[in-house]
């Protein structure tokens, strides 16, 4: 994958996620869940069998910072293919599925690992689709 291409996924998932939190913080019932959520969170963008872009996310204190590189201190490693994190951020792929199935490259969908310290942390892993799921739209009837 060419630099360029390299940066405009970047652009991409970085706006996608930045838009979920702004639309996230539209509903006041989202505002104390975003705000005290606190995670340093690395994210591996599946791109072909062996290259991921990497992305880490820093959530403090309702303050969101979306980096591209790889951290070495981090509380959850995540690891999916930007299809597949799209599907389950607009709510059509739920956690289960991302856990049990497989993506196009023949891994889960959604993998992930132990903190730098060694902590499994599946409370955050539970808690990120209600962060990074869009909430349902109420149609008026």
């Amino acid at each position: 994958m060419e630099q360029v291409e390299q940066d405009n996924l970047f652009i991409t998932f970085k706006g996608v996620i930045e838009s979920i939190i702004m639309d996230k913080r539209k509903n006041p019932k989202n505002i104390e869940l975003i705000n005290n959520f606190k995670v340093k969170l690395n994210i591996g963008l599946q791109i072909t069998n062996d290259f991921y872009l990497w992305v880490n996310v820093i959530a403090d204190n309702g303050v969101y910072t979306i980096n591209r590189a790889r951290s070495d201190d981090f509380d959850l490693e995540i690891m999916a293919s930007p299809e597949d994190l799209l599907y389950f951020s607009n709510g059509e792929y739920s956690i289960l599925h991302m856990i049990l199935k497989k993506n196009k490259f023949g891994y889960k969908k959604l993998r992930f690992n132990k903190s730098s310290e060694g902590k499994r942390n599946l409370g955050i892993l539970l808690k990120l689709p209600k962060i990074l799921v869009l909430d349902k739209l109420k149609t008026p009837r």
